[in-house]
């Protein structure tokens, strides 16, 4: 018969509650006004007493609860039914409440004892059938068994029916909800990654020449303390950087206002570039040289700005923590894979040791990642420090 779903539990909607009152309403006035009918067509009226109208109406009011409880309802329903029926009371058409409860039973969670009253009710028809007396009787022979049996059988196939009909709205409307939820997600990782991004590209193109700034303005002050040339020098520079920070911020925040019209106008390092893409680090003090071995070519635009992005992040690490050492940048073209490395000598004396966020290697590590590279960063021999990034080149674009 297969697995219930279980009943229902909770508050019904005001809709469902409609719709069980005008059950009540209508099994209630088909119970007592047929009786009353068939009373009144058989000249018995005076059999209707009070009592038995209390009884008609005990059925129709537990449909109240047919949603909730529809075992019980059932089990109530028949009971009063045949306490009727079998106390000789006056006849008339009720078996309403109990039709209306056994199909609620096929729908709300009750199969089990939906079947187990149609098997009962068969059972007692069919054994009263060959008790003494009883045999032949109007109501109670063979072929009234077979029309009770057809009925009751319609019964229940009519409530798997309507069973099958919720059944697949209710994963309709699931479907529909886990949808809705799933693109709420979306819309949610996609905000993060919105703003993960903007956090990226803030700490990128501002980071560098903040650090460029922040060491020239140390170098200017040192200058300036023991009267050495080279403040103009360094004051010049820190305009500069400054200019570029501010210029960098007011792209990004055009971006954001209109995504659409100036994305294309952010700032992208590029290898193709590479002496552009050094030139603040350079007029921040630091001695970078730049070797490349392999074959330049045109790279993938993902690859491209993160190999960019490493170097250009790299370079701010020297300058923050390590002052103005001798650094190198090597780019090694591969066919299979592209290799960026950046490495620097021991600390000058002037290091400034300015404390970062912590995210600076973390943040390149995610960069590459998404290209489905590697990165590895830390003391190196002969070098203090190393960056080295590993970036695959899929096959078509080898």
């Amino acid at each position: 018969m297969g697995e219930d779903v279980g009943p229902r539990f909770g508050l019904a909607t005001s809709a469902e509650r409609a719709i069980d009152a005008t059950w009540v309403g209508i099994t209630a006035a088909v119970n007592v006004g047929g009786v009353v009918v068939v009373a009144v067509h058989d000249d018995d009226l005076g059999r209707v007493t009070p009592g038995v109208v209390l009884l008609l109406m005990i059925g129709p009011a537990l449909l109240w609860w047919r949603r909730r409880d529809p075992w019980l309802v059932l089990a109530g329903c028949v009971a009063v039914t045949w306490t009727y029926i079998l106390g000789g009371l006056p006849p008339g058409p009720v078996y309403g409440p109990m039709i209306v409860a056994l199909v609620s039973a096929v729908v709300h969670g009750a199969r089990w004892a939906a079947y187990l009253v149609v098997i009962a009710t068969l059972a007692v028809h069919a054994g009263a059938g060959l008790l003494p007396g009883w045999d032949g009787r109007d109501g109670w022979d063979d072929s009234s068994l077979a029309a009770l049996a057809a009925w009751l059988l319609f019964l229940l196939a009519f409530g798997e029916l309507i069973r099958h009909r919720h059944a697949l709205t209710e994963e309709r409307r699931r479907r529909r909800q886990a949808g809705l939820d799933a693109h709420a997600d979306q819309l949610r990782r996609e905000a993060a990654e919105d703003r993960l991004d903007l956090a990226r590209e803030l700490h990128d193109v501002v980071g560098h020449h903040l650090a460029v700034i922040n060491i020239q303005a140390a170098a200017g002050l040192h200058l300036h303390a023991t009267q050495r040339p080279g403040v103009e020098e360094a004051l010049r520079v820190v305009r500069e950087a400054s200019g570029r920070a501010l210029s960098d911020v007011q792209v990004l925040l055009d971006a954001l206002r209109n995504p659409g019209h100036a994305a294309s106008r952010l700032p992208s390092p590029s290898l193709s570039d590479i002496d552009g893409l050094l030139d603040s680090a350079r007029a921040g003090g630091l001695d970078v040289e730049v070797v490349v071995t392999g074959e330049p070519r045109s790279l993938p635009a993902a690859h491209d700005l993160v190999a960019g992005r490493v170097i250009l992040e790299s370079l701010t690490n020297v300058l923050r923590h390590a002052g103005r050492p001798r650094t190198w940048v090597r780019i090694d073209y591969r066919p299979e894979r592209l290799c960026v490395r950046v490495d620097n000598a021991a600390p000058t004396p002037e290091a400034a040791r300015t404390p970062g966020g912590g995210r600076g290697i973390p943040g390149m590590r995610a960069r590459v990642e998404t290209c489905g590279g590697t990165l590895t960063a830390g003391p190196l021999e002969p070098f203090a420090w190393s960056v080295r990034a590993i970036l695959p080149i899929q096959e078509q674009h080898r």
